[in-house]
């Protein structure tokens, strides 16, 4: 369920994309680890369990590549706790079901190259880091295909509002709306009225969007549906702007 506050701040995206980086440019850390074995441990120092919090992206299409480096590999953020820091000597290893990944350290989080072989064909992979404190939990990658059934609207967050009222509102003043639902695919638009809103896929079962003051100033009922990449509808929903 999406909580009725949307957070529009795409903290991964640009950011990460410049962090991860590191790959090519030489910055930070640059142990790399790709074997199978966990690093050993320092005799007589505790280690700490790994935890992984957040991956960035957490999803893509079929062959969409993700946070793309200059030599034009995906790589992929892994986020968490005594990630690097649980392993003395240093290192960890990111691994995609198992599969160990290139990894290196940025710092405050692991970076790992992708193989695009890894994304070509739609599923949900297991990420998870191992290391001096063992293997962490693992957290969820999935890979969505290019078409499916329709995508299909059940609530919005909020479903109505006071003319000229802001909902949802964001850092920049917009007003943001939360979808929920099911069969939402990348690349998928949320409209209102017929009218393209700037729309953030969240998974396939939510997504967000930026709806315009002038939307929403005067009273009046509206109608809100997504469509996918590959032109599938889904159902209307209606929007209420009244006093």
């Amino acid at each position: 369920m999406i909580k009725a506050h949307v957070n529009l701040c795409l903290r991964s995206t640009a950011a990460l994309a410049l962090s991860l980086s590191l790959f090519s440019s030489g910055c930070g850390k640059q142990e790399t680890q790709t074997g199978s074995a966990a690093p050993p441990a320092v005799e007589g120092v505790k280690t700490e369990p790994l935890k992984v919090e957040r991956v960035e992206p957490s999803s893509t299409g079929v062959k969409a590549a993700f946070n793309v480096q200059p030599d034009g590999q995906a790589a992929l953020g892994v986020f968490g706790t005594n990630l690097s820091g649980g392993n003395p000597s240093g290192g960890a290893t990111v691994l995609w079901n198992g599969q160990p990944l290139e990894t290196k350290d940025g710092g405050s989080f692991l970076a790992a190259t992708v193989p695009a072989a890894l994304y070509d064909a739609p599923g949900i992979a297991s990420v998870t880091v191992r290391g001096a404190g063992g293997v962490s939990n693992a957290m969820e990658f999935t890979v969505y295909a290019k078409t499916g059934p329709a995508p299909k609207l059940t609530e919005l967050f909020p479903g109505s509002t006071a003319p000229g009222q802001g909902f949802n509102v964001q850092s920049n003043g917009e007003s943001a709306m939360g979808v929920a639902g099911e069969g939402f695919l990348p690349g998928v638009t949320l409209l209102f009225d017929g009218k393209k809103l700037t729309t953030v896929f969240g998974k396939g079962t939510g997504l967000s969007a930026v709806v315009p003051a002038a939307a929403v100033a005067s009273a009046g009922s509206h109608q809100v549906w997504a469509v996918n990449a590959d032109g599938k509808a889904s159902n209307k929903m209606p929007f209420k702007v009244a006093k």
